[in-house]
């Protein structure tokens, strides 16, 4: 497809060559990659032709003709913003290092900046040692493995790369990015950090950009989208479908920095929704949460074996809906569905997360009480839990704090609207009207920003889980939970003011 006026993959090849640098596309054998080889051919850039899957033994033959202690550099052929300027100055970086190994730090520079750089000599033994399909497919993991790494951010990065989205793996990229060449009158000479701060100039410099205080390895941005108003989106009544909206709002989450999604069995065809309305390409941007479906009827006298049983059979539907054998983090809908079967539906989670398909086992509770029921649970790392302005079940020193300040367990808060109720004037809260005032004194913008600074307030929630129908909705709750929280001070005036209203109803 054409970007800056050529095929993609020419524009990345001459960015790439245009200090002098030598070429060379390595491209599969495939029939469907023929138009590629065909193209590059006649505009005279150098291509080389191997096995779909082995992109290593194409390296291989692609520096056949240089020297051991020749220099390779690898770039993908879908990052056209990455140029000769930017391989210049990682090789110089590995000079001053003395690396065999460097790459550029995707995590300190936009994912679209990917470049690494080794010897030739390398390259050869890792192609002589390298057996494995993953090693073979990726090139480099040997090289990284057994040489360590020079890991490298080029000097005009941009602060908050997340921000700075500069590959193509889904047509909304290749919107993004062809939309930024399209006018350049030499889109081969321009700069890197040109077209980077392009960008940025194109998000606006009041756009806010979703933070990421989940300290685990989780690394969940501070929203996380839920999923049941996706599902329901998607079903819709009989004949209708709004497969188009969800496939707009997932972008739209992925374009502000969501990095999970929930779902769950229980939900309204929630996982379906994902896999169907998701392009393929987000599934690496865009992870997941998994509920169990609830273990009715089984208690923790019952047989084991039939715990074991629905949760294995729950989480296997869940993966096959998904369309993908991993989730971040797998939760039991109740604290006793954590206890079903003497301890036996823990087990099989465990089970799960010992073979890497899942990575934190955890449960969704409703008080201190329920947590307490199942803190002592081995590998317990994830808690979902109600929290809003008006709940009042979770004071300072709650055993779900306690366990997220041990370092052991990330806090998840939900309902922090009521179910929309503290929103909307329509079956509006009793408290409403006394909560907008409260806004107000505090210097909130609205309801739904006092809403969400009051639960990120409190440090011991990592994140807070939000649904969204629109893709617009789903932009406005990110701006909010980007804004700053309240502070300890503001929090403890909110329950002041509250939790007298709350005291007194009841």
């Amino acid at each position: 497809m054409p970007v800056g006026g050529m095929p993609l993959i020419e524009l990345v090849a001459r960015r790439a060559s245009r200090s002098g640098h030598e070429v060379v596309v390595a491209t599969s054998e495939e029939h469907y990659d023929d138009r590629i080889a065909e193209h590059l051919d006649r505009v005279g850039i150098r291509v080389v032709r191997g096995p779909l899957d082995d992109v290593l033994g194409r390296f291989v033959a692609a520096t056949a003709d240089l020297d051991p202690s020749d220099c390779v550099v690898r770039l993908t052929g879908d990052n056209p913003v990455t140029d000769a300027a930017l391989v210049d100055e990682l090789l110089a970086a590995m000079k001053v290092s003395g690396h065999i190994y460097g790459r550029v730090d995707i995590e300190r520079a936009p994912e679209g900046l990917g470049a690494e750089a080794f010897s030739v000599e390398v390259l050869r033994a890792a192609a002589e040692q390298a057996t494995a399909p993953y090693d073979r497919e990726h090139v480099t993991p040997w090289l990284r493995r057994e040489l360590g790494e020079l890991l490298f951010a080029p000097e005009q990065c941009p602060p908050n790369p997340r921000r700075y989205r500069c590959t193509v793996d889904v047509l909304a990229d290749y919107d993004r990015v062809a939309s930024l060449f399209a006018e350049l009158p030499d889109p081969v000479g321009v700069h890197w950090s040109e077209l980077t701060t392009e960008l940025g100039r194109r998000i606006g410099p009041d756009a806010r950009f979703l933070p990421v205080r989940d300290g685990s390895e989780l690394g969940q941005s501070t929203l996380v989208l839920g999923g049941t108003p996706l599902g329901q989106l998607y079903a819709g009544p009989p004949g209708v479908s709004e497969a188009g909206r969800v496939r707009r709002i997932l972008e739209r989450a992925v374009e502000l920095g969501v990095t999970h999604v929930e779902t769950g069995r229980a939900d309204t065809e929630s996982e379906k929704a994902l896999r169907v309305c998701g392009e393929p390409a987000l599934e690496g941007r865009l992870r997941v949460v998994v509920r169990v479906a609830p273990l009715v009827g089984i208690t923790a006298a019952d047989d084991g074996r039939l715990a074991a049983l629905s949760v294995e059979a729950s989480l296997e539907r869940s993966f096959a809906e998904l369309g993908r054998r991993r989730a971040d983090a797998v939760l039991f809908e109740r604290a006793a569905d954590a206890l079903a079967g003497g301890g036996a539906a823990w087990a099989r989670l465990q089970q799960y997360r010992a073979t890497g398909e899942v990575g934190r086992i955890g449960v969704c509770v409703t008080s201190p009480a329920e947590v307490a029921m199942i803190a002592g649970l081995e590998g317990l790392g994830y808690l979902e839990l109600p929290l809003n302005l008006l709940d009042q079940r979770w004071p300072e020193g709650n055993p779900a704090q306690v366990l997220h300040e041990g370092g052991q367990v990330v806090v998840v808060a939900h309902s922090v609207y009521l179910q929309g109720r503290l929103l909307w004037s329509e079956d509006g809260h009793p408290d409403q009207d006394r909560v907008r005032r409260l806004a107000t004194e505090l210097g909130r913008e609205s309801v739904a920003d006092l809403c969400l600074a009051y639960v990120l307030g409190h440090p011991w929630i990592s994140c807070v889980v939000v649904g969204a129908t629109t893709p617009e909705q789903v932009a406005e709750n990110a701006r909010l939970a980007a804004l700053a929280p309240l502070s300890a001070a503001q929090c403890a005036a909110v329950d002041a003011a509250l939790g007298l209203a709350v005291s007194a109803r009841r």
